[in-house]
């Protein structure tokens, strides 16, 4: 019998020992977890600026890509206008619609230029708008100066059964 109680002493000294390693371990870790208690903060408040850096450039791509459209479309219908008119009255109707349709589609230039070239010299003759724009970077100061000019053009035929040739 002595043996028996020999070994269930051991067995309880080991299973101390192995509650206490466990209990080493837990301390470790806990200790462990102080140290890099406020790592998380750091990490957002480093991180933070190149998020919204990030965010204000795909804001800015989502800007120009809407004024690439818009102005395209101004360009369009400017130039359908321009070959329905007579011609002495293109460039005046070619600039009036472009504008209107800009105005219309919410695209705001800090500098605009809308130019309408009569072309006589093939047959049909045709009619090309050129709409340059300085796309206006408004609520974007972060990104730097960064104007960026976009351009469209369009070409029509003038038309030669218009009712006022």
């Amino acid at each position: 019998g002595g043996a028996g109680l020999c070994c269930r002493d051991l067995s309880r000294g080991l299973r101390s020992t192995r509650a206490i390693h466990r209990l080493r371990r837990a301390l470790a870790t806990m200790q462990k977890a102080r140290h890099d208690r406020g790592s998380m903060s750091v990490e957002a408040v480093l991180l933070a600026p190149v998020l919204v850096m990030f965010v204000l450039f795909v804001v800015h791509l989502g800007r120009l890509g809407a004024a690439q459209t818009r102005l395209i479309a101004a360009a369009d219908h400017a130039a359908r206008a321009a070959s329905l008119v007579h011609p002495r009255n293109m460039a005046a109707a070619g600039q009036s619609v472009a504008l209107e349709n800009l105005v219309q589609n919410g695209v705001s230039c800090d500098a605009l230029d809308v130019r309408v070239d009569v072309v006589n010299t093939t047959d049909p003759g045709i009619v090309r708008v050129i709409i340059d724009c300085v796309v206006d970077s408004g609520g974007l100061n972060l990104l730097g100066p960064v104007p960026r000019r976009l351009s469209a053009s369009s070409v029509e035929v003038i038309d030669r059964w218009r009712v006022d040739s």
